[in-house]
């Protein structure tokens, strides 16, 4: 495989490995529709590898270009490992680097008093770091279901996982 690190598109039969994935800093696109013609053209046209457990894919033509895995467990922990472990990604995991939501990359906010009043004030009062999705504009922050997050996600891949941060 080469160093460029996969973009993907998963189908609506994954949706939670499609917000793992991006907890962990992939892009990982979430298609809601079923229509297996629509996620062919996506991912083709924005070069990106089909994640489903769709057996109906076996049945259509994939054109060249575009790549399909099947998934082979339905439970989401099982899932994120394959996608880790066939792409050999594990270096490349940057957690808490995309919005979970819309999946765009996070921007620090440079100057706290942007987010006053736009989190909790308690939040405000006790961190000093944040990042915002220039897309949905959610915040994020270093809180306590970070370690939540970082220890699932540590069980998952069996390693240790640091990060940024979350909401």
């Amino acid at each position: 495989m080469s160093s460029k690190v996969p973009k993907f598109l998963v189908d609506s039969m994954a949706g939670k490995l499609a917000r793992r994935l991006r907890m962990l800093g992939f892009d990982a696109e979430y298609e809601r529709t079923g229509n297996i013609q629509r996620l062919i053209a996506r991912a083709k046209d924005e070069d990106r590898i089909i994640l489903t457990r769709n057996l109906r894919f076996k049945k259509v033509h994939i054109p060249k270009g575009v790549r399909v895995v099947f998934l082979r467990s339905e439970l989401t922990p099982i899932q994120v490992r394959q996608v880790i472990d066939e792409f050999g990604l594990r270096e490349h995991i940057r957690p808490f680097t995309r919005c979970v939501e819309c999946n765009e990359p996070l921007v620090e906010i440079k100057d706290k008093e942007e987010v006053r009043g736009k989190v909790p004030f308690y939040v405000f009062q006790t961190h000093e770091e944040f990042s915002m999705c220039p897309k949905c504009r959610r915040i994020y922050w270093k809180g306590t279901h970070v370690e939540a997050m970082r220890d699932m996600l540590s069980r998952i891949l069996g390693m240790e996982i640091e990060g940024n941060e979350e909401t």
